[in-house]
Formats: structure tokens, sequence, C-alpha cells
């Protein structure tokens, strides 16, 4: 473990995370230093370095607490590294402060995370039982860890920027729902994505629970040298603990809720509440209150949300799709064709399975990605027009859609070309179509 009385600590980054670790900090006797490459601002307690004097103040410090986006090759960490400071994350500093008697669900994937995290904790407080989602989620674990004195589990969404700083995180039960390529202009290559990832369960036990996605063949294999309790859920194969036979959702041959009770749409969200369900039973809660839950969750702000009937035209928010896979699932969520608002910030994605999909009818682009999307629209004979931004996307829809028409936004792409994160970009939309008469 991490000894962080009497150290020198700095925290590299002031967004939300930052500012949680230093609120954390603060209650132990350390020496708090913090930088930001865009942000400068004194905080109480805390001594502000220079971004552009960090390297020559490096000797001086013992331990770095970096943003979980900050990328691991600029210099400052590059420096760190040799001079083996210890780089953490807000979530490894937050570990080393939890009571131990509180439980940890950590769940990670490609897609779903906060969908799974979410439905986890509404059925442990269906059951009575204290739980808050944390992590990346939106809600920094170190608040958490100061402001939920009464919680019993802590349930915590983890990306693999968050995941590749830990050390010493030890969950209770680890949740992998899936993996497919993401976030290859941070990790570089998909086998480090993958690792990141994979430090999800490095620190487990025999003691220990992970619970699986069994449909994905990355994953059965990763499991095979990892010593712990293991269950897995599965679409397709009922000799797993949890599976669909008969579109009813089974857990060791026991119909739990059945698929047209479920309000959350597609298939990728089949896997969520299956992977919900198997955590619920997990915590032996009941079948009753884990199918009411179930029941009556819906879809969460910006993943697949309903927004407006206007003019015949239907409005869906998926500004949370921020890589092509979430994409693809949304679109296979629906039943008929939609006209697709797709682009954002460049970072090499491949669009072409989401052209190709024969529910993207007619695609409108926009930010970095738009003549790249552009071109590989044409060549694959999808119709295509190319706005700026966002809001000329909307604009442009105004001219093209019909009565019966589903507009979904799912850009496949980060927002970060045009806003600070997915929620200002869906936010954004969902203004604008609430603006529309």
């Amino acid at each position: 473990m991490v000894e962080f009385n009497n150290k020198n600590v700095l925290v590299l980054g002031l967004q939300k995370s930052g500012k949680a670790a230093i609120r954390l900090l603060k209650t132990i006797n350390t020496t708090i230093y913090i930088t930001d490459e865009k942000i400068m601002e004194e905080i109480d307690g805390t001594t502000y370095i220079p971004y552009q004097d960090l390297l020559d103040f490096i000797d001086n410090i013992d331990i770095i607490v970096k943003s979980p986006g900050i990328p691991y090759d600029i210099p400052i960490l590059v420096k760190a590294r040799e001079k083996q400071v210890l780089i953490i994350g807000e979530i490894e500093l937050a570990y080393h402060f939890i009571d131990k008697n509180k439980v940890i669900v950590a769940v990670t994937g490609t897609n779903g995370k906060t969908t799974t995290t979410s439905l986890i904790t509404e059925i442990l407080k269906a059951s009575n039982i204290e739980a808050v989602s944390v992590g990346n989620i939106g809600y920094a674990l170190s608040d958490a860890v100061l402001d939920e004195a009464n919680c019993d589990v802590y349930v915590i969404e983890l990306s693999s920027f968050q995941l590749l700083d830990t050390h010493f995180f030890k969950p209770h039960i680890g949740i992998i729902l899936n993996l497919t390529e993401a976030h290859l202009d941070y990790h570089h290559t998909f086998n480090n994505y993958v690792n990141a990832k994979m430090n999800l369960l490095k620190q487990l036990t025999s003691d220990s629970i992970v619970i699986y996605n069994a449909d994905n063949k990355l994953i059965r294999k990763k499991m095979k040298g990892i010593r712990c309790h293991k269950y897995a859920f599965s679409l397709y194969d009922n000799i797993y603990d949890t599976y669909v036979e008969n579109k009813a959702i089974k857990y060791n041959g026991t119909t739990i809720i059945r698929q047209e009770e479920i309000k959350l749409p597609g298939e990728h969200n089949l896997y969520n509440v299956l992977a919900a369900i198997t955590c619920a039973k997990v915590f032996y809660i009941e079948n009753k209150i884990i199918k009411n839950t179930v029941a009556n969750f819906e879809s969460l702000p910006h993943r697949i949300q309903f927004v407006r009937k206007v003019n015949g035209v239907t409005y869906y928010n998926d500004s949370k799709s921020t890589n092509p896979e979430s994409t693809i699932c949304a679109l296979n969520a629906f039943t008929e064709p939609v006209i697709l608002l797709l682009g954002g910030y460049e970072r090499n994605q491949d669009f072409t399975e989401i052209i190709k999909h024969q529910n993207s009818k007619i695609i409108i682009t926009f930010g970095q990605t738009k003549e790249r999307i552009q071109v590989l629209a044409r060549s694959l004979n999808k119709t295509c027009f190319v706005c700026d931004d966002l809001e000329g996307a909307l604009n442009y829809v105004q001219n093209i859609t019909q009565y019966g028409d589903i507009v979904l936004l799912s850009p496949a792409s980060a927002s970060w070309d045009q806003f600070c994160d997915y929620e200002k970009r869906g936010q954004m939309f969902i203004d604008y179509v609430n603006r529309l008469h």
C-alpha cells in the first residue's frame, strides 16, 4: 500500500477528479502541489506550480496523482518515471482511504459501464443496501469517501484511463462487460488498452469475485488465468450462470425477468442487464426485487435517450457513444433506419461498419472527422451531408426530415473538438430539439 503522510504530492490536472483528490489529501499530513496545463487556479492549502516549471521541480515530488485523460508520454511523466516517482490516479488514491468494511464493486468494459453501474446501484438500494455510483460516472470516488459515510457499497465505473493508474486497487467484485477497440489514440495499441482494462483484476485473490461476458472470446481467454470465484453471463449459451432462453433472462435455471418487460432498448442493454442481475445474485438479492428494479429502469441521459417527437420526427440523444462500437449498438437498438448525426474529435476511428449499417439511412457528419467520414460514405454509396458543427447538422436536419423519420445523435467520437464533454454535446442537442416547433 502507498503511504501518503508526510509526502510531497503533485496533483496533475485540476478538473473534477483532481479537485476531489486535493480535497481528500487535505485530510492528512501531506504537502500538496497542484498544476494544470490550461488552468491556473490558487487553492487553499496547496502550492501552485506553473506547468512550464514542472520538469525543474520533479525532484521535490514523491507521488503524482494524475488526472485520467492526461497522456502518459508527456515530458513530466517520462521524467517522473525515470526518477521512480510513483504515478497514480484519483481512484487509487481514494482506495487507500476506503473503510475496509465497505464493499467495492468495480465495473469496466468498452461500452455499457454507466448503465450497468447505475442499474446495480438501483437494485442494491431497492434491497435496502446503501449503495452509491461513483468513478467515471461523474461522481469522484474521493468525494464519495468523504461524503458518503453511511454507504455500504461503492459501485465504481472505471475507464481504461482510470485503470491504467491503479496499483493496489482491489475490488471485492470485478465486472468486465466487453472489450473492443477504443481509445487507441491514447493507448496506441489494442493490447495496451486491454492490459489497462485487465488492471481491474490484477490484485484479485481466491476470495474475490469476477463477473464476465462469456460471449466475448477475448474476455473468456483472459479469465483462464484468473484464480477467484467466477460468474459468467451469456445471451446465447445456457451453460453459464446468467443467460437468455426463450426470451427469458434466467439465473441458474430460474427466470428473473422476460425481455419484453425490460424498457432498455437493444441487445447491448441485455448484456448490461445480465451483468447487473448476476451481481445482484452474488449479493443474494431476492428475484422479485431484481425484477421490479430492472423492469422500471429506463435509459440514462445521453444514452439512446428519447428527447422529443416533433412534427412526426422522433429525436434520440446518444451523445455518450464516443466510439464506433457504441454507435453500432445504438443502431442495432432500432428496428428501422435512422438519420444519423456522426462525427467529432479525430482519433482515427474506423467508421466503416457504421456507415454500412442497414439502419444508417442518411449520414450527417460534423466536427474534425467530417471530411474523412464524407469520403468513406461516398465510397460506400451512402448519402452523406457535411456540416461544420453540431448546430449546423441540426439545422440541416430540418431540411431533409419527413414524417416518421428518426434522428439519432450517436457520434462515435469524443466531443473534445467542440465541447468539453459528451454531456455538454448531448445537452446542446436536447436544447435545440426542445426549441423546435
